[in-house]
């Protein structure tokens, strides 16, 4: 588990961790006689992964909710200056005039906050739908962006394109919004 050897371990005690979710079908495998480790699906103990269905083939999993999350922070850098532009064109105008001058709010950071783990809910539901889901993934998709961009993209055996991009969009956003405010 986690990168590390257990064992020896029972067969009873593997179907065990296996029902409670511990260990995937995909977990290796090795006993004595075998050349090399082995997925448990692959295994001489696959018959007690028999009855669950393999994982789709990640090719199948639609990526809209990923991709959608890895450019928000680019659409939430726009419309934070936007609304720092027409700021600073509604405090000139205000000084121009004699009124007094109320900026408007940005985007409470709620917002984007509630959107980036909305999309991450969804899109790892689509990936434990598929068979791909975990407890880790759950958590990371709905806390840790980015983070869970690259073990998405680590489990189902795919570059890391959209994290790639949710970095580059963070910082595209984060100079669009600096270069109005500043």
């Amino acid at each position: 588990m986690n990168g590390a050897r257990q064992g020896p371990t029972t067969a009873v005690a593997i179907k065990t961790l296996l029902d409670k979710r511990e260990i995937e079908t995909d977990t290796q495998v090795w006993r004595k006689g075998m050349s090399e480790w082995k997925s448990l699906r692959e295994s001489d103990l696959a018959e007690l992964v028999a009855a669950e269905p393999p994982a789709i083939s990640s090719q199948q999993i639609g990526s809209s909710y990923v991709w959608t999350l890895a450019l928000l922070p680019l659409v939430f850098g726009v419309i934070e200056a936007a609304i720092s532009a027409s700021n600073q064109e509604a405090a000139v105008r205000s000084l121009a005039l004699g009124f007094s001058y109320h900026p408007i709010r940005g985007l409470p950071y709620q917002v984007p906050v509630l959107f980036n783990a909305c999309l991450g809910w969804l899109d790892d539901r689509r990936l434990k739908q598929a068979g791909y889901g975990s407890r880790l993934t759950r958590v990371a998709a709905v806390l840790f962006t980015p983070i869970y961009l690259f073990l998405r993209a680590k489990r189902l055996k795919q570059r890391p394109y959209y994290a790639v991009a949710w970095i580059i969009s963070m910082i595209m956003g984060f100079l669009i919004y600096a270069s109005v405010e500043g």
